[in-house]
């Protein structure tokens, strides 16, 4: 009796240990095949974020070069083992991008005249016959699963606007209320206000990871009413200065940085849409000699004042000024080490707001 007992124990544990070993080996396997098809959606949107903003960079030859332009991009692109192949009527539509409302209308005919976005789907699909192939839940009757992916890239076209900067915009009080107060305790005890000595806000949209650079600057500053001289965008540069309430004590002015600059020098400041506090500040930049102002291109974070001058390089060659992410606005001013209220001058200059491409869905 109970030989035979143990008997069928022994079975029924041992069918137990069956189901439990083929339920564990098919979650397993699922898992494996869970994993493949990440990876391809991964590499998907990589894909077709690359087409679709090669495509949105050559909008400025026309449709037919743009949608070229997305089939390149995406054939070098690899979506779980093999190009990723467009099919140009079905998966690129060159249309228009509203910010606002973030709708994109697909334009056909004389408007695509007026396209300023594309739209790329990348598809790996049963339907087409190359979705992407499982192994394991083939056992389940899941032969393949369906991979698919939207981008839209936007080109931004190029703005021009022009500013007047007064000597007397300092850069410590952008983005503050009236009556805010900025250089305390200097040495002539002669502090600035707003917005009096406030600096210029740039009336031009912000779009984080985009380009602004400075042409045709003209006019000049001094910091001395007593002095005759007006220096250039670049400023004396053999003074330079930091900004400082009182002599050795470089204070942190609502929340803004200092910079090691030339006096007289255009700076200039990005700011979010908050009121800047007094407080922690981001570092101060060196822009002390020549070689630290000779950049080629410059990525300041928000609330750190950063050197502009003429906006170019030793050699001509324009310098370019990354908007950061998060501003949504931006002032330029004039640098000084304290008391901005004394200063004469204006200067005049052209901000441009460079062509780029960016990925908005």
């Amino acid at each position: 009796m109970h030989t035979t007992l143990n008997k069928r124990k022994r079975g029924v544990s041992l069918l137990y240990s069956s189901v439990i070993m083929v339920s564990l080996f098919g979650i397993s396997s699922l898992a494996v095949d869970w994993g493949r098809v990440q990876v391809a959606k991964s590499q998907m949107r990589a894909a077709v974020d690359a087409a679709s903003r090669n495509a949105a960079l050559l909008l400025t030859s026309g449709a037919p070069a743009a949608v070229a332009g997305a089939v390149d991009a995406a054939d070098d692109n690899i979506v779980d083992g093999s190009p990723l192949l467009l099919n140009q009527s079905q998966d690129i539509e060159v249309g228009s991008w509203n910010s606002t409302t973030r709708q994109f209308t697909k334009l056909s005919g004389p408007n695509l005249a007026n396209a300023n976005a594309v739209r790329v789907i990348g598809r790996r699909i049963a339907a087409r016959g190359n979705a992407v192939p499982t192994i394991f839940a083939q056992i389940f009757g899941q032969r393949s699963c369906d991979v698919t992916a939207e981008s839209i890239s936007m080109r931004i076209a190029p703005i021009v606007t022009q500013y007047d900067i007064p000597a007397t915009a300092s850069p410590f009080l952008a983005g503050m209320p009236t009556g805010t107060m900025s250089s305390p305790n200097n040495p002539h005890n002669n502090p600035d206000y707003a917005p009096r000595q406030s600096p210029v806000q740039i009336g031009v949209n912000l779009t984080p990871g985009s380009a602004l650079s400075f042409n045709t600057i003209s006019g000049g500053a001094n910091n001395d009413l007593r002095n005759s001289d007006r220096y250039n965008p670049d400023g004396n540069t053999n003074a330079i200065e930091m900004n400082r309430n009182s002599y050795g004590n470089v204070p942190v002015e609502h929340g803004k940085s200092s910079i090691y600059g030339p006096l007289n020098a255009l700076v200039g400041v990005f700011l979010t849409d908050a009121v800047p506090t007094n407080g922690s500040a981001p570092e101060n930049l060196d822009f002390s000699d020549a070689t630290k102002r000779n950049f080629s291109s410059l990525s300041p974070k928000i609330a750190q004042v950063f050197f502009i001058g003429d906006g170019k390089q030793d050699n001509g060659t324009s310098q370019t000024f990354t908007v950061p992410q998060g501003a949504t606005r931006f002032y330029l001013a004039n640098w000084d080490g304290y008391e901005w209220n004394n200063n004469v001058g204006v200067r005049t200059t052209a901000v441009t707001r460079l062509g780029s491409v960016v990925t908005v869905k």
